[in-house]
């Protein structure tokens, strides 16, 4: 009987479905809470983690814009959790948080039909996955690789 690598194709495939999955589900959980906290209109809530414009994406404003881009911060900050507890790799992680930050981007690209060039946003995605890669980097490695084995008193 065989055991299962971390680098088997069925294992990455299974663990980046539930890592995008779960990304999402994070994601539209912080902008419902948003959502209601700002006081925006529900039925703008479908777009809601795709926002790119500078009016719809913005930390500056105090309305829908500054939900949108807390959704993004606050589901990048719960990723750490996610890393930790779906990918349980040290040398793994950084690629989960990078296939989900470049496919978060092919999907702004598709809904808006438009190339992002809000700096905010760029700065935003770009600081949170490379913050996200290296700090679950570390707590993966800190918390499973170098955690006490229990052995065995004879």
């Amino acid at each position: 009987m065989g055991s299962k690598t971390d680098s088997e194709t069925k294992t990455i495939v299974k663990k980046l479905l539930i890592y995008l999955i779960s990304y999402y589900v994070i994601y539209y959980v912080w902008s419902i809470i948003l959502v209601g906290s700002l006081g925006v209109d529900w039925h703008q809530l479908g777009r809601y983690p795709f926002r790119i414009r500078k009016s719809e994406f913005s930390p500056h404003r105090r309305d829908h814009a500054l939900g949108a881009w807390l959704a993004m911060l606050l589901t990048y900050v719960c990723c750490l959790g996610l890393t930790y507890g779906v990918i349980k790799a040290t040398r793994k992680s950084w690629d989960y948080v990078i296939s989900s930050s470049l496919l978060h981007l092919l999907l702004c690209i598709l809904i808006n039909q438009a190339w992002p060039v809000n700096w905010i946003w760029w700065l935003t995605i770009l600081l949170a996955s490379a913050v996200l890669s290296v700090v679950s980097e570390v707590v993966n490695y800190y918390l499973r690789d170098m955690r006490e084995i229990a052995l065995d008193r004879v």
